[in-house]
């Protein structure tokens, strides 16, 4: 179905899905409809909101969705439905963490404590030992831990019926709803309000504070890598500053990553670490240490293959396949000791990078692809083995004449864990 144009009415009975991100754009919609009811082109009765919980958003979000939209919505009795993507795999499904027409609090976690949690965005990614990765009209991360609940929740209480679905994308984003309309299959019709009105983040953010006397601001996780552009760097800043627990996390995953790749850095070229350096918040980068010493450590066998370019050939870099292997675990003090010891038992000499971690570099790539990469590293024990199953059969491909030029040992790396 095509998308909404700006004169139209749903017609009566069909569902209008409207996913509520919690932002500026997603909130000012939201507020016009319910403030101005010439705004919508269907009866309340017909909406739902729909939020994702991801679990580590700002305590902003939550002030404002609980001081200023929620009250709002439950003046109309909007139904309003929460739900969150259950565990790491699709298989365990999602939960419905909330469904009622008065909300009054943003709910990241089931109402009964002693149930099981959902999955985290940051828990995903200390698991992998990777960052978000994101590209300018794609956003894996919110793939895997919103869309995937938001999809499978419409997909079992609308089903095949047609329906609206409203999504909040700005005036200034034309890019993204061309992309959604090239996915967009079947009885789903989406629609873009803040696009019909002319809507960008600007007017959105002067609505929301005529509304409500307040200034909304992005919602997002505390390691959202979009927080980190030379325009956003001063909120980040004044946010990291305020919920320090946050930075804490985002500087967490970032060094996990860092272990396993010394260019994942939180923002792209710059580290996270060094914008809470340059903002002169020491307490964090001392609370950073020592939740750094407090882990449990490893040492890490990394291996990666790179494949050719699929359309430049072997002389460009294209697909990585990556192995991880905790081949020790223990003390910080017995971790480090160890790796010398391993790294001279595969003629391997430990050096610390720029980053502060401390790696044993076996292999390193260069170009004609394919090429592998190999080191040890010293880190958290925070990420998980994990290997795709074509992994052995390349690395056997592929390594056996790089160790030989190198003159490595053949047999697999091996420790007492």
């Amino acid at each position: 179905m095509s998308p909404l144009t700006a004169d139209f009415r749903v017609p009566a009975g069909m569902p209008v899905v409207a996913n509520l991100g919690m932002g500026v754009d997603s909130s000012a919609y939201a507020a016009r409809w319910l403030t101005d009811p010439a705004s919508r082109g269907f009866d309340l009765d017909q909406l739902t909101f729909l939020i994702a919980a991801v679990g580590e958003e700002y305590g902003t979000t939550h002030r404002l969705m609980e001081e200023c939209l929620f009250p709002l919505i439950a003046r109309h009795r909007i139904r309003t439905v929460t739900v969150a993507r259950k565990g790491h795999s699709t298989a365990e499904g999602y939960l419905v963490l909330d469904d009622t027409r008065t909300p009054t609090r943003l709910r990241t976690r089931p109402a009964d404590e002693a149930a099981a949690a959902p999955v985290t965005l940051g828990e995903r990614m200390l698991q992998a030992g990777t960052l978000p990765q994101v590209s300018r009209d794609r956003r894996a991360c919110s793939s895997w831990i919103k869309h995937f609940a938001l999809d499978s929740w419409i997909k079992d209480n609308v089903g095949g019926a047609p329906f609206v679905h409203v999504i909040g994308y700005s005036a200034e984003e034309p890019e993204r709803s061309q992309t959604d309309l090239l996915k967009n299959r079947g009885h789903r019709r989406p629609d873009f309000p803040l696009q019909r009105w002319g809507w960008g983040r600007q007017r959105c953010e002067d609505f929301l504070l005529e509304t409500f006397g307040r200034r909304f601001v992005r919602s997002c996780c505390g390691f959202c890598p979009f927080q980190g552009t030379k325009v956003g760097r001063e909120a980040l800043v004044e946010r990291w500053a305020a919920e320090p627990d946050l930075a804490l996390r985002a500087l967490l995953i970032e060094h996990s990553a860092l272990v396993h790749n010394e260019r994942a850095l939180l923002f792209g070229s710059t580290a996270a670490y060094r914008v809470v350096a340059d903002a002169g918040l020491n307490d964090v980068l001392a609370a950073h240490q020592a939740q750094l010493a407090a882990q449990r450590w490893a040492i890490y066998e990394v291996r990666r293959i790179y494949w050719p370019h699929s359309q430049h050939g072997p002389a460009k870099k294209g697909q990585a396949w990556r192995s991880v292997r905790a081949v020790a675990t223990g003390s910080l003090s017995r971790m480090t000791a160890e790796l010398p010891r391993a790294a001279a038992a595969h003629g391997g000499t430990p050096v610390i990078d720029r980053h502060g971690i401390t790696r044993v570099p076996l292999l390193t790539p260069t170009a004609p692809y394919p090429a592998v990469e190999h080191f040890l590293a010293l880190g958290p024990a925070l990420a998980a083995d994990k290997q795709r199953k074509e992994f052995e059969r390349g690395w056997s491909q592929v390594a056996g004449p790089a160790r030989a030029r190198a003159g490595q040992p053949r047999g697999p790396i091996g420790l007492a864990a």
